[in-house]
């Protein structure tokens, strides 16, 4: 009689298929975080919108809560002296180039254009805009402007 000894060889490691399926999975999910990261990383930049209006919006609030309205408001120049607030330009900022007082208390961010600063996407050089509008004896603001709504911020 014949001894037949089988030999089974056992896999060790992992196979091509296997690595390609992993790699190919990883890939999927780096297009999914990748670009919801960078959304994320340019609405925290925005942000510095929303801080740099602070002093204004408080500034046009006194300014109602002691003249009864904020219609008189007109231009950055004279807004800026009657209010106590900083020149429109003297703001440092990173990634906000501008913030000022324009007609009607409305609070005008600018963005630092695309030439200036990377990282702003398509709200580079975008606008923010914080309008004063009277309820019960006191100012509600609401944002609109040019930049896109994905990075617009909140009140």
């Amino acid at each position: 009689m014949k001894n037949l000894n089988v030999v089974h060889n056992v896999q060790k490691g992992f196979t091509l298929i296997e690595l390609m399926i992993v790699v190919a999975i990883i890939g999927i999910l780096a297009a999914l975080a990748i670009p919801a990261y960078q959304d994320y990383t340019i609405k925290a930049k925005v942000g510095e919108a929303a801080s740099l209006s602070g002093a204004a919006k408080t500034a046009v609030d006194i300014y109602y809560s002691e003249n009864g309205n904020v219609s008189d408001l007109a231009t950055p120049s004279t807004n800026h002296a009657t209010l106590g607030i900083s020149n429109a330009g003297s703001y440092k900022a990173k990634y906000v180039s501008l913030v000022e007082v324009i007609a009607n208390g409305v609070v005008r961010v600018t963005m630092m254009p695309a030439v200036n600063i990377v990282g702003l996407g398509t709200a580079a050089g975008t606008t923010v805009l914080y309008t004063p509008s009277p309820r019960g004896g006191a100012l509600e603001w609401s944002v609109s402007g040019t930049i896109p709504n994905k990075y617009r911020p909140k009140n």
